[in-house]
């Protein structure tokens, strides 16, 4: 995909790199000239110097022909102003980065397609590794009343040499949860588990619950022989 970023700061080289690691066609807007000149020597994406809220910078950088636009500016007001004019020119996925909840309203009235909320989602991770600290990563969904978390199996759980039918239909393990994946121990590799697959020594449990199960789920995954 043709991607445009507005912004370049630590989010935005962040998600430019990785964006050039999948091998989509991305170029970086920056009004620091210094900075478009690191994105090009260092990530290798191609950078235009200017503001994003200015609309001649956006169709020099191919706007016409973006099939996504990501506004990641550090104010919310040129993110809403860069978006509505990214729409006028026709892109017709903007995706923005939203600080302040009171500019929503702005946001959606600009067109964006989807909003990245970036406050709630750091609140949320903290308050996981606060309230959960066997918890490694962590993803709010649904406003935090899903989580997606992995939680690495100390080397005497009771859950391992497993399957994971036997441990999801042990007595007092929540309905509402579900394994998605297994990583395995001193491996990259990460298994999308089925009813029969066992669950080892040392592995990672990626699973999805419901904010009221996810203590339950901890402590089944955890708990010792």
């Amino acid at each position: 995909m043709y991607i445009i970023i507005a912004g370049a700061g630590v989010l935005g080289q962040d998600v430019a790199r990785a964006l050039v690691a999948h091998r989509h066609d991305v170029v970086v807007i920056d009004i620091v000239r210094e900075v478009c000149d690191a994105v090009y020597a260092q990530i290798g994406a191609t950078a235009i110097h200017g503001s994003a809220t200015d609309i001649h910078v956006l169709e020099d950088a191919g706007a016409a022909r973006a099939d996504m636009y990501l506004a990641l500016l550090h104010r919310d007001a040129d993110n809403v102003a860069t978006s509505l004019l990214a729409r006028s020119l026709g892109v017709t996925s903007v995706i923005a980065r939203l600080r302040d909840p009171s500019y929503e309203a702005s946001f959606r009235v600009a067109g964006v397609t989807q909003l990245v909320r970036a406050t709630s989602v750091l609140r949320d991770q903290i308050l996981m590794h606060v309230e959960h600290p066997r918890v490694e990563e962590t993803m709010s969904l649904r406003g935090g009343r899903v989580q997606v978390f992995a939680v690495a199996l100390p080397d005497q759980a009771w859950a391992a040499d497993r399957t994971v039918e036997e441990i999801t239909q042990t007595r007092g393990f929540p309905r509402r949860c579900k394994f998605l994946g297994l990583m395995r121990d001193g491996t990259d590799e990460v298994l999308i588990p089925r009813a029969d697959d066992r669950v080892h020594r040392g592995d990672t449990v990626l699973v999805l619950a419901t904010g009221e199960t996810i203590d339950r789920v901890i402590e089944l995954l955890t708990r010792t022989r």
